[in-house]
């Protein structure tokens, strides 16, 4: 089979943290024997305009506000959709020279597609701490499908970071429901319950989270922090020393992992984890630092 690739350049803003511009490159290639002169049949000029239509649509937006976080491969997808009539074989996205994505066919469930996208906005509009904004999003994919598990956890970290846990509560308790191996909904749970005043559930909704999550040191450091709320120091150091071990990088830990050993009255070693605490937010290090929503 013949290929025949047509590329096409825009220019647009991006950015969930820090905002810049870049010229980003798009190619599409379509797939078929050599009919009459063009590649399966097909002149150029038909999927050339179909491209530059959609391209012409991003230039000089933002993308953020159209594709979600604006990484190639979300960029990818959503091009690859507003062009599912031209039956590509392959879509691939550069930004500048170093940074090339080419998805598939195959890469895009094209009917669950549009609740994909509102997912992908409201995850973006989290990051920038625009949670009212991301609940409509998250709404809107739950109404397009009304199993979507991802969407149902990550409402539920928005009305959590709005400090409504009663709201949050129902949502990662219908995320469980819908998908009762999927460990980030009971982190999530867990936290709500931690903030509801319900150690009681919320010590088995960590530990049901690191069950099915066992080298998440979120889980791991979040259980430590509600054996502390409790003051069971020895089991809150036990989690934070694993979560420590789990991401070496990961400053909240450390931190956490000072304040037990300071309650079991081992101070040397608690200032040797408060002091690499510190390093790490410091030297930018921490696995987190760029990330204040998780």
């Amino acid at each position: 089979m013949a290929l025949l690739e047509i590329i096409k350049k825009f220019i647009a803003s991006h950015g969930s943290r820090m905002l810049r511009t870049n010229e980003f490159k798009v190619g599409i290639t379509l797939e078929g024997k050599i009919i009459n002169g063009f590649v399966g049949g097909v002149d150029y000029d038909e999927p050339k305009k179909c491209l530059e239509r959609v391209l012409s649509s991003l230039e000089n937006q933002y993308l953020d506000d159209i594709v979600g976080r604006a990484t190639n491969e979300n960029i990818a997808q959503y091009i690859f959709y507003q062009l599912k009539e031209v039956a590509l074989h392959s879509l691939t996205v550069s930004e500048g020279e170093e940074q090339a994505v080419t998805i598939f066919q195959s890469d895009i469930n094209f009917e669950d597609y549009p609740s994909q996208l509102h997912l992908n906005k409201g995850h973006s509009l989290l990051l920038r701490k625009k949670l009212d904004l991301a609940i409509e999003e998250l709404d809107k994919a739950i109404e397009l499908k009304r199993d979507f598990v991802e969407a149902y956890n990550l409402r539920g970290r928005c009305k959590k970071y709005l400090n409504r846990y009663d709201l949050a509560l129902p949502d990662f308790l219908k995320a469980i429901e819908i998908n009762p191996k999927f460990g980030e909904a009971y982190r999530n749970l867990g936290n709500a319950y931690y903030y509801l005043g319900k150690l009681d559930l919320a010590i088995p909704a960590f530990t049901k989270a690191i069950e099915l999550m066992p080298n998440s040191a979120l889980s791991f450091n979040n259980r430590g922090f509600a054996y502390f709320a409790i003051e069971e120091f020895e089991l809150a150091l036990k989690d934070h020393e694993k979560a420590v071990l789990i991401d070496p990088n990961y400053a909240e830990a450390h931190y956490d992992r000072s304040m037990a050993l300071r309650k079991l009255g081992r101070k040397e070693e608690a200032e040797e984890s408060l002091t690499e605490s510190e390093r790490l937010k410091q030297t930018g290090k921490d696995t987190y630092h760029d990330i204040k929503i998780y």
